[in-house]
């Protein structure tokens, strides 16, 4: 999860990210959730989330896939957002979507208000998209949020787990049937600092069958 750059696909890993820093600092928050705001929002409802009393669950009218978890305060702070990107080469026939910012406040004050969201929206995105895909840089607590995402789809019934080599020209797709199998052979194919390779391969989870 990353900044919005032109992209071709999956997880190496980088070091902190730009809005990782931004929404970090409390002034700076301030600053951001305002001007994310001012663009335009709607009150979303996500299924399977009830949203704290004291916040607001927003998403972005303004042509931006965003949402945010937001203190409902004379001066909003952001507690928790996400940003997605869709694309139609990864799996051919098929658009996914892809989780290009994924943050969450460090602040302890906001722990019970965001516990479980991520993984609500997740599964928002899975039923309303069908196919999820990693972003192609990753920080390592974006490595973490995907280890628990692929431990999850394993071990959940009707979700499929797959590695897309996009640094073969036929972009294949390999199943992944355990967490051994994951953890064992795909985690470092996956995960490096190599933008000649990582950058290339993609983690799938689906509700299809793609095989």
């Amino acid at each position: 999860m990353r900044n919005n750059q032109v992209r071709e696909s999956m997880p190496r890993l980088i070091s902190d990210t730009s809005f990782n820093r931004k929404l970090n600092i409390t002034e700076h928050n301030h600053e951001h959730t305002k001007m994310f705001l001012e663009k335009g929002t709607s009150e979303f409802v996500l299924p399977g989330f009830i949203t704290p009393h004291g916040y607001r669950l927003v998403k972005s009218t303004s042509g931006n896939e965003q949402y945010r978890l937001i203190t409902d305060s004379d001066e909003p702070e952001t507690a928790y957002a996400v940003k997605l990107e869709f694309m139609n080469h990864i799996v051919p026939g098929k658009k996914t979507c892809t989780q290009i910012m994924v943050w969450r406040s460090l602040r302890g004050i906001y722990d019970d208000a965001v516990r479980g969201l991520a993984k609500a929206f997740f599964v928002y995105f899975l039923d309303q998209y069908q196919i999820v895909i990693s972003d192609s840089e990753q920080t390592a607590a974006g490595r973490r949020f995907w280890e628990l995402r692929i431990t999850w789809a394993l071990e959940t019934p009707d979700y499929h787990v797959y590695v897309s080599d996009g640094s073969q020209e036929e972009r294949p797709l390999t199943r992944i049937h355990t967490m051994s199998d994951f953890f064992d052979v795909w985690s470092d194919f996956c995960y490096g600092h190599d933008s000649d390779c990582h950058s290339h391969r993609l983690l799938v989870i689906s509700t299809e069958n793609l095989s």
